[in-house]
C-alpha cells in the first residue's frame, strides 16, 4: 500500500483567543486497490482518524463521505485531480453527523450535475438537524474555552494532574483546531442528498458495481458501500476505531455488524481508523454491544432498577483491555463510553423509560 501525507493549513476566521499560527490538518492517502483511495484526516477539531474514500470509474469518480471541514474536502478534491482528470459525479453520505457530509458543498460547486446518495431517512435527519449546528457548535467551543482557561489558571488538568509546558502546547494546538473547525462549520452551505433509497441501491456504472445498503450504525439508516468485485466494504460509523461509536439500539447495531461480516470483504474501511484486512475488530465491536445488552438485561431481571444500579453491575474490563491494548487514555475513554453504552441498552430494554 502506498501512503502519502498532505498538510492543510486552514485560515483562522473566528474572533476568540488563539495562538499565532492556525493548526495544520494532516491527511493521509492510502491506495486500497487500483483506482480506490482512502483519505484519512488525522484530527480536525471535531473528530480523529476520519475517513473519506474516492473510487475512480471508467467515466468519473464517486466519493464516500466528505469530512467535517469544507477546506479538508477541497484538499481531497485537489488530490483526486492529481490522480485523475475525471469529474467527481457522485458523493455518498453515510449519515447525518456533520463530519460525514459538511464537505458536500465543495463537490457540488465543482460539478453542477453532482448526485448525492443517502438513505431517505438520513436525508430527513440532515434537514431536521441543520438548524442545530449553528447553536450547538459555538456552545461546544465556549465550553472548551472555559475548561482550558480554568486548567491554565490553576496549572492543573481537570483530573488534578499537573500541566507540563509540553502538555500546554498540545492543548493550545488542539484548541486552535477546534476554533478553526467551528469557524468553518458556521459558514457551511448545507447541500442535501439528491438520490435517496430505503433498503438497498445497486449502481452499475463506469465498469464498477456499487452496492449501497441501509444498516443501523452510529445513526439509524446509515449507508454502507460494498464493492463485490474488489471485495471492499466501506462502513461509515457502523465500525469505528479505536473505540466504537454508537447511538441507536445496541442490539440493532450489533446485528448490522454481523450482517456486514457475512459479506465477502477482504478490506474493511471504518468511519474512523485504518483499513482492516480481516474481520476481527468489527466482530469484537459486535460482541461488545451484545455483551452490554446481555449484562444489562441480567441486571434488570436480577432486581436492579435505576440506570446507576445497572451501570454498577455491568463488568466490561476484559473488553476494555482488548480495545485499549495497554493505552491508559483509551482505557479511560472506554470506561466513560461504558456508562453511555449501558444507558443505551437500559433504555432499549425498558421501552425508552429511564429511572435515575
Amino acid at each position: 500500500m502506498k501512503i502519502e501525507c498532505i498538510l492543510l493549513s486552514c485560515a483562522m476566521a473566528v474572533s476568540v483567543p488563539a495562538i499565532a499560527q492556525p493548526a495544520p490538518v494532516e491527511i493521509a492517502r492510502t491506495e486500497l486497490a487500483p483506482g480506490i483511495y482512502q483519505f484519512t484526516v488525522a484530527s480536525d477539531g471535531y473528530v480523529e482518524q476520519l475517513n473519506s474514500v474516492a473510487i475512480v470509474t471508467d467515466r468519473d469518480v464517486l466519493v464516500f463521505d466528505t469530512t467535517t471541514r469544507p477546506s479538508t474536502a477541497r484538499t481531497i478534491l485537489e488530490e483526486i485531480r492529481k490522480i485523475t482528470p475525471k469529474p467527481v459525479r457522485f458523493v455518498a453520505n453515510s449519515h447525518w453527523h456533520p463530519d460525514h457530509w459538511s464537505g458536500n458543498e465543495v463537490f457540488a460547486a465543482a460539478d453542477p450535475d453532482l448526485e448525492i446518495i443517502a438513505t431517505e431517512k438520513e436525508r430527513d435527519f440532515m434537514l431536521n438537524f441543520s438548524a442545530f449546528y449553528p447553536s450547538y457548535i459555538p456552545k461546544g467551543l465556549a465550553a472548551q474555552e472555559k475548561s482550558v482557561a480554568e486548567q491554565f489558571a490553576t496549572n492543573k488538568r481537570a483530573d488534578g494532574s499537573p500541566l507540563t509546558p509540553e502538555l500546554k502546547r498540545q492543548i493550545e494546538r488542539e484548541m486552535q483546531q477546534i476554533r478553526d473547525m467551528a469557524a468553518e462549520q458556521l459558514k457551511v452551505k448545507r447541500i442535501y442528498p439528491t438520490l435517496t433509497y430505503t433498503d438497498q441501491l445497486v449502481l452499475r456504472h463506469g465498469g464498477r458495481e456499487f452496492r449501497f445498503m441501509s444498516v443501523t450504525g452510529d445513526a439509524a439508516a446509515t449507508t454502507v458501500l460494498y464493492l463485490p468485485k474488489e471485495k471492499i466494504l466501506i462502513t461509515g460509523d457502523t465500525v469505528s476505531y479505536p473505540l466504537p461509536y454508537f447511538t441507536p439500539p445496541l442490539s440493532e447495531h450489533a446485528k448490522s455488524i454481523r450482517q456486514l461480516a457475512a459479506l465477502d470483504a477482504t478490506t474493511i474501511v471504518p468511519g474512523h481508523g485504518p483499513a482492516f484486512h480481516d474481520k476481527s475488530y468489527m466482530l469484537m465491536e459486535a460482541e461488545l454491544f451484545e455483551e452490554v445488552v446481555r449484562q444489562t438485561q441480567a441486571a434488570l431481571r436480577g432486581g436492579a432498577v435505576t440506570i446507576d444500579d445497572v451501570q454498577a453491575k455491568v463488568e466490561l474490563s476484559k473488553f476494555r483491555d482488548r480495545f485499549s491494548k495497554g493505552d491508559p487514555d483509551l482505557a479511560g475513554q472506554f470506561d466513560t463510553a461504558k456508562l453511555s453504552m449501558v444507558r443505551k441498552a437500559y433504555i432499549e430494554l425498558r421501552d425508552g423509560k429511564e429511572i435515575r
